[in-house]
């Protein structure tokens, strides 16, 4: 079965950059630190999410999605925040198809973002 999934419209960025940077003042510093947090931080919750979506533990895919949901939704990246928070439900429903069905979703809006962190803390 083709399962539907529903992203934001284009009009909801990447990265809220304008509140990103009117939280931090405009600091770029700051926003380098947040950066290297983030990048150190993501990329073991993103492929333990994969490893999970490929027939791991269903509890480390909720675990797992839902601290990469909150450290999104702390750096202003509203569309990887809900493409988390859908594989978090699939997960807590122990539903494994609809949290397949958001994969490929979750592939491009993480590296949508890794690209839209780097390009802003460097600007």
């Amino acid at each position: 079965m083709i399962m539907e999934i529903a992203l934001p419209g284009p009009e909801v960025p990447v990265i809220d950059e304008s509140r990103l940077l009117s939280e931090f003042g405009g600091d770029r510093e700051i926003l380098a630190e947040l950066r290297d947090l983030f990048l150190s931080q993501a990329p073991p919750l993103y492929t333990s999410i994969l490893d999970a979506m490929d027939g791991g533990s269903v509890s480390d895919l909720v675990r797992d999605a839902h601290s990469l949901k909150g450290a999104c939704a702390t750096y202003g990246a509203p569309r990887l925040t809900l493409v988390c928070k859908e594989i978090e439900l699939a997960g807590k429903a122990n539903d494994l198809e609809t949290a397949l069905a958001w994969r490929e979703a979750f592939v491009q809006e993480f590296a949508a973002l890794s690209e839209g962190i780097t390009r802003i803390a460097q600007a």
